[in-house]
């Protein structure tokens, strides 16, 4: 079942239908989350992923319903591990469920040879964007405050000179899978030297009275004997608030100031819906 779908000829029953509710429902939590502080409403996230799961039923093929929900299953749960600890927000995971169930292959007029998940091209282009924003954004903050740059992990730039050299002689060169390699050691180098300084922009002390279900805690910017006295986690849960409540732990750093992602992955589908085919190449 799984080679009919990737090796064969199948289409998306409803295939207009499922990348307008794609856009339309994104699109929606992207605004939520740019305009309104990240706060999505429960509600809404609960009715895109019951919305996404009853349309496979509307336009129901066994094969293509099967292997949408194996992958959303599938890499719904690495996601929950990334949320777990922080790394990922809960509405983001939602949204990316949605659109796993919704397009769970490249659209027939991509002509791609043979069907991948549309969410890898996804995945490939918002991360890359979000790279390309971290560089430029926060490498212009971190010239307004003083930081401490670690520079040792400029080496790291020298095992990439040699790919570069050898990729860029290789008869396998793609300019695209180049740029993005580039992009995404660049963004990585700049993350870890500067990582001190972006921790300290992208949080805010604040009271414990004032934390809210799924803050994430900068635990690396806090006192250390504190956070395993108290045992405090990355990821509050009203649970963790009340018990945190009791202690003698007056105030936190928050991760207030994360940039929101869903706009990324917004970007990414336009961008796999126009170039996904260009991934092949990588």
């Amino acid at each position: 079942m799984l080679e009919d779908v990737i090796f064969g000829q199948i289409l998306m029953p409803g295939e207009a239908i499922r990348i307008l509710l794609a856009f339309l429902g994104t699109g929606v939590a992207a605004y939520y989350d740019v305009f309104n502080k990240k706060n999505i409403p429960d509600k809404f996230l609960y009715a895109f992923l019951a919305l996404a799961f009853l349309i496979n039923l509307v336009f129901y093929d066994e094969a293509l319903f099967m292997f949408s929900l194996g992958i959303a299953v599938f890499l719904s749960a690495i996601g929950y591990l990334f949320y777990r600890v922080g790394q990922l927000g809960g509405a983001d995971l939602f949204v990316l469920a949605a659109i796993m169930l919704l397009l769970p292959i490249n659209p027939s007029y991509a002509a791609m040879p043979f069907n991948l998940p549309f969410i890898f091209s996804v995945f490939i282009f918002s991360g890359v964007l979000f790279a390309l924003y971290v560089l430029l954004y926060f490498g212009y903050k971190v010239t307004q405050v003083e930081s401490k740059p670690k520079w040792l992990f400029l080496l790291i730039l020298i095992p990439y000179g040699l790919f570069a050299w050898f990729f860029i002689n290789s008869f396998l060169f793609s300019w695209v899978f180049f740029a993005f390699i580039t992009i995404s050691i660049f963004a990585s180098v700049f993350f870890m030297m500067f990582r001190d300084s972006l921790n300290q922009l992208l949080a805010e002390e604040m009271p414990v009275s004032q934390l809210e279900p799924e803050d994430v805690l900068a635990l690396e910017i806090m006192n250390k004997d504190m956070v395993e006295r108290y045992k405090i986690p990355r990821l509050m849960s009203q649970g963790e608030i009340d018990r945190l409540r009791k202690t003698k732990v007056g105030e936190v750093w928050v991760y207030t100031k994360l940039p929101p992602f869903i706009p990324f992955i917004l970007a990414g589908m336009v961008l796999s819906m126009l170039f996904a085919r260009s991934l092949l190449l990588l």
